[in-house]
């Protein structure tokens, strides 16, 4: 069998990849649709030099130096905008018609957007709580960095120019914030289609106390203590640069609150990154970006910083960047599995105290057994 051979595997439909049923069947149906493929024996610098003529990694850390200039103001609203013509004026007028006692101010950024996104932002400079920034294209991390350079508020939160937010939202959210002392306060979220029907609901219960493996990995529908951001912004040039909120933000920050408020509206964009890079080359940002914040994790912890990063997260992150880049085939896949066990060995030595369903992944991570990963990133 050729060394680029595709696994049938990689055409069939991912929610059988999500299928959770007993371990005996999923041994079944991977070693159906697996077709006999094994690992393409590698050394580590070989398996680099592969992922690098596939895509080169761009090497961007996520540690900066940002200012926090005042915290006069509430909440810090962060913008980035680009291609959003269609949407902006709702994104934006669903933060200016919020009706609340605590005072906030947008930052919109206008990543060289090509369309008529920076005159539809003239329309709100007038406006005092509106902050309006352009600069050349440099990206949505880019756009969001550039915010963040100047932190003038005691939490920030993060709407994408596609999105809204329901009215009472900065309410829900701040009471939730400022009763608690929250680092992070995360509510419910709608998900919609273009056409603004919702097609799914992410609920949460009201907790107070609430752990790190209650947060989910992405920034909308939160806020953030703003001093979780000084020193830190999200990693340039990759994608899937909210890799930071599981593997910095989140352990750096010590009390959670969870609310049952829908706090974010989400529209489902079939030209965004989340749904078009299947089979792209760049996804294999997915585990450069990994590497990137481990090593800005352990950057850190040499300053004296206390991370609890909880072993969970990084099963669960392993597990998404197989499934993210499993369809660049049997090569690549095998390149990210020698680098990813020698980077899980390195930051996890002497891996403890995690769920029985990770068992099997960790030790096909210790003992190099890329039939086991596989499967396990497969029905994870």
């Amino acid at each position: 069998m050729k060394i680029n051979t595709v696994l049938t595997l990689r055409k069939i439909n991912k929610g059988l990849l999500l299928l959770h049923c007993g371990s005996w069947i999923q041994n079944l149906l991977f070693k159906i649709f697996s077709r006999g493929e094994s690992l393409v024996p590698m050394s580590a610098e070989k398996s680099e030099e592969i992922l690098s003529k596939n895509y080169a990694d761009v090497k961007s850390s996520a540690l900066c130096d940002n200012k926090i200039i005042s915290q006069d103001i509430d909440l810090q609203v962060i913008i980035p905008v680009y291609k959003a013509e269609p949407f902006l004026r709702k994104c934006i007028d669903s933060v200016l018609n919020q009706k609340t006692k605590y005072s906030f101010k947008i930052v919109a950024v206008n990543d060289g957007s090509p369309d008529k996104s920076g005159d539809i932002l003239k329309e709100y400079e007038s406006d005092d709580r509106v902050i309006v920034y352009t600069q050349e294209n440099k990206g949505h991390a880019g756009a969001r960095n550039t915010a963040l350079k100047e932190i003038f508020a005691k939490y920030i939160t993060y709407v994408d120019s596609d999105d809204e937010i329901p009215q009472g939202s900065i309410e829900a959210m701040l009471d939730a914030a400022f009763e608690n002392d929250a680092d992070i306060v995360q509510g419910s979220m709608d998900e919609k289609t273009l056409d603004g029907v919702i097609s799914h609901n992410y609920s949460h219960p009201l907790n107070t106390n609430a752990s790190r493996r209650d947060m989910k990995g992405f920034p909308c529908g939160k806020l953030f203590k703003a001093e979780l951001f000084k020193d830190i912004y999200f990693p340039e040039k990759y994608w899937f640069e909210d890799s930071i909120v599981s593997m910095l933000i989140v352990p750096r920050s010590k009390r959670f609150v969870t609310i049952p408020d829908v706090v974010y509206s989400y529209t489902t964009n079939p030209n965004s990154v989340t749904h078009t890079h299947k089979g792209k080359p760049k996804t294999i940002d997915s585990f450069y970006v990994t590497r990137s914040l481990l090593a800005d994790q352990q950057k850190l912890i040499s300053k004296g910083e206390s991370l609890d990063y909880d072993i969970k997260k990084m099963f669960e992150q392993i597990a998404i960047n197989w499934q993210r880049t499993f369809a660049l085939g049997l090569e690549v896949e095998s390149a990210i599995f020698v680098l990813t066990c020698d980077m899980f060995n390195k930051r996890f030595p002497n891996p403890s105290s995690y769920d029985s369903k990770y068992e099997d992944l960790c030790r096909s991570l210790k003992n190099k057994d890329f039939a086991i990963y596989r499967r396990e990133c497969a029905f994870l």
